[in-house]
């Protein structure tokens, strides 16, 4: 199937590793140019000269902490490739228990991306934003509850900014992946440290196992791309029927 997002100016942030890293492998295997950003300089130099391999990509360190800096990013981005069609907003401080880390980066740094990559894109031409959020959102979680909170706080972003800019034909979304497991990941040191924890998890999901970076990235790609030109508002579960709640 064609997408239709050949030539599209896509951002992706976060994007040296993981779910980023696989967001910006599928955009590129759709033919879209890109622009990504990761906080590690280093990691994310080797990762743009890999998938430079498949198509345009541009590649700036940017931490989404530091104020001013993912606005900066953006415009950056606009330059390198004439414009925005497309931002993905995979941004977290993860299960820290620093409130305000969270806070700087799940939700205002993630705003102030998605509000510059607005300003740059054009009305009614498939533009549309994408929030990353989480499977967390949609359920109590005691452990880990401001990360919880803020990735709620993610979807809710998603929904009033869809609502706000539908106007001018740009559509706003949020994907929630579940538990994903990757090289160098979050769920690798839980396997490797916590085994029979691990493996609990691993049996309470429906599918028996985790997700792979790509399973999520193929569902954020879809959404993004004119394929999807009536979805807006949503947030879109991609979590191997983890989450037992109904969305209504």
């Amino acid at each position: 199937m064609d997408l239709g997002l050949a030539g599209k100016r896509v951002i992706v942030t976060g994007a040296s590793k993981g779910i980023g890293r696989a967001i910006a492998a599928s955009m590129l295997g759709e033919g879209a140019r890109l622009a990504i950003c990761a906080r590690n300089e280093g990691v994310l130099t080797a990762t743009a000269s890999e998938l430079g391999e498949l198509g345009e990509v541009h590649a700036r360190p940017t931490d989404m902490a530091v104020a001013g800096e993912p606005a900066a990013f953006v415009d950056w981005a606009a330059d390198q490739l004439g414009g925005v069609d497309i931002v993905v907003s995979n941004v977290s401080a993860l299960a820290t228990p620093d409130y305000q880390a969270l806070l700087d980066i799940d939700i205002v740094g993630a705003q102030s991306l998605v509000d510059a990559g607005l300003s740059h894109m054009d009305d009614h031409s498939d533009a549309n934003a994408i929030y990353i959020a989480s499977r967390a959102a949609s359920n109590g979680w005691p452990a880990i509850a401001g990360y919880a909170a803020m990735k709620a706080a993610t979807v809710s972003l998603a929904k009033s900014l869809a609502l706000k800019v539908a106007r001018r034909g740009i559509r706003v979304n949020a994907v929630s992946p579940g538990d994903t497991k990757f090289p160098g990941g979050s769920w690798e040191q839980v396997e490797q440290e916590h085994p029979k924890y691990f493996a609990s998890v691993m049996r309470e999901n429906p599918l028996g196992r985790m997700a792979r970076p790509e399973e999520i990235a193929d569902v954020v790609t879809f959404v993004a791309s004119p394929r999807a030109s009536f979805v807006t508002g949503a947030n879109i579960l991609v979590d191997g029927g983890a989450t037992r709640g109904l969305q209504l």
